[in-house]
């Protein structure tokens, strides 16, 4: 019986772990921006999202050898940068506790027309990430992912390595656990809290 073809994802990873630098640059193209996107989550600033994400290129390229194609790169790509980001996560945690979000994080959000909404998203989004550092390593990481980052259930359970249904009961822990944060930083206002900034915060 025919061994199968090697797939797309795992020619290319070849070719770049060869040393070909049209591969990878092909590869970074392709999904550098995801993996910026989830250093950004797990950042205070852009600067320090560019930084964790030159990190999390230097480990991928280290280790593209040991890719299989038995999965889509870019999923293996991201469980990679797991340990990664959480490790930074850790290290500047405590320094997240007294420092407010950057204003550069606070940039990312789309643009309205209605000044006092955008400034009220905003203190939302603050409040919200100020809440995070403040909560269970594993609470925060999944409400980074599924509501911040807007990955799916099964793409959350996949780079965190559980099951679909252990991300849904961490999920519904933490938003109750975030929204009664979030709520204490905005003054009590019951009105206002993560579920406008979330985006979808109320189902899995």
């Amino acid at each position: 019986m025919d061994a199968p073809l090697p797939t797309p994802d795992l020619l290319l990873a070849r070719r770049a772990a060869a040393g070909q630098p049209q591969a990878w640059d092909e590869l970074i193209e392709r999904h550098g921006g995801r993996l910026f996107n989830l250093a950004l989550q797990f950042s205070a600033s852009v600067e320090e999202a560019e930084d964790l994400t030159q990190e999390i290129f230097l480990r991928l390229y280290q280790s593209l050898r040991l890719y299989r194609g038995d999965c889509p790169l870019l999923g293996w790509a991201l469980r990679l940068s797991r340990n990664l980001c959480i490790d930074h996560w850790r290290r500047v945690r405590r320094e997240r506790l007294a420092t407010a979000v950057s204003e550069e994080i606070l940039l990312q959000m789309p643009a309205t027309d209605d000044p006092r909404a955008q400034a009220q998203a905003r203190q939302e989004l603050r409040a919200v990430h100020e809440a995070l550092t403040a909560m269970p390593e594993e609470l925060a990481e999944v409400v980074l992912l599924r509501d911040l980052q807007g990955w799916s259930v099964e793409e959350t359970a996949a780079y965190l390595e559980v099951p679909a249904g252990t991300v849904k009961s961490r999920l519904h822990r933490a938003r109750l656990e975030l929204a009664e944060k979030v709520t204490d930083r905005l003054g009590g206002r019951p009105e206002t809290g993560p579920a406008a900034v979330l985006g979808g915060a109320g189902s899995c």
